[in-house]
């Protein structure tokens, strides 16, 4: 169990910390060290990953915050035509020219089976990608706490939303994502940071979600 716990509890921290780089840039970037602790979350799960979020701090120090400010706002904001729309139905319903379809409405279906409400003063879309990033990481926190708790069925079911929201969500538009990103920034911070989602959320999809899975299943047969 102890194991299991530290590794998703890595888990757990790295998506809070790729969730952050989504905030709108401010001084807690540099003063609550986000990208020092995502380098040092990522070195033990994805070196690939870890490389490139070594490149943040070094370029937030050189670019400053009010720079990579401007920019966010550029990439994913507005007023303008947005450089990087961080919403995942832009990339899964290009047709459509909605934010809000269906694959929006899967991603609410899936925060409702977990138990969430929307939060009223949350502005943004249940796509964006910050709040993608921060259910998976209230995910796995509830999927510890069950573990430890002994709840193996409240348990399975959030390894199963995990792994669904990964499948049919994030890992279907990671890609697309980022390369816009890469494509539109100017600064290094923004281009490391795509780099950076696209490398976890793959090897998350890929590698680690199927291994959680498997280490899960083993821990909770030799519990009963």
């Amino acid at each position: 169990m102890k194991d299991f716990v530290l590794r998703e509890n890595v888990r757990h921290s790295t998506y809070y910390y790729l969730a952050r780089l989504f905030d709108l840039p401010d001084s807690f970037l540099a003063d609550e060290h986000i990208p020092e602790k995502l380098h040092q979350v990522l070195e033990a799960v994805n070196s690939e990953a870890a490389e490139h979020a070594a490149k943040l701090a070094p370029a937030l120090a050189e670019e400053g915050v009010e720079k990579i400010r401007r920019e966010h706002m550029k990439l994913f904001v507005g007023p303008q035509q947005l450089l990087a729309p961080p919403y995942g139905s832009v990339y899964l319903e290009p047709n459509t020219r909605e934010i809000m379809g269906e694959s929006t409405q899967d991603a609410e279906r899936l925060y409702a089976e977990a138990g969430l409400q929307k939060d009223e003063e949350l502005k943004d879309a249940p796509d964006h990608v910050r709040v993608e990033l921060d259910f998976m990481h209230v995910l796995i926190a509830r999927t510890v706490e069950a573990c430890e708790a002994g709840d193996w069925q409240k348990a399975e079911k959030y390894v199963n939303i995990q792994l669904m929201f990964l499948q049919n969500h994030l890992s279907r538009w990671v890609t697309p994502f980022a390369k816009v990103i890469r494509t539109g920034a100017a600064t290094r911070f923004y281009k490391a940071t795509a780099l950076v989602l696209e490398s976890f959320i793959k090897q998350e999809f890929l590698e680690d979600g199927a291994a959680m899975l498997e280490e899960f299943n083993t821990l909770r047969a030799e519990s009963t």
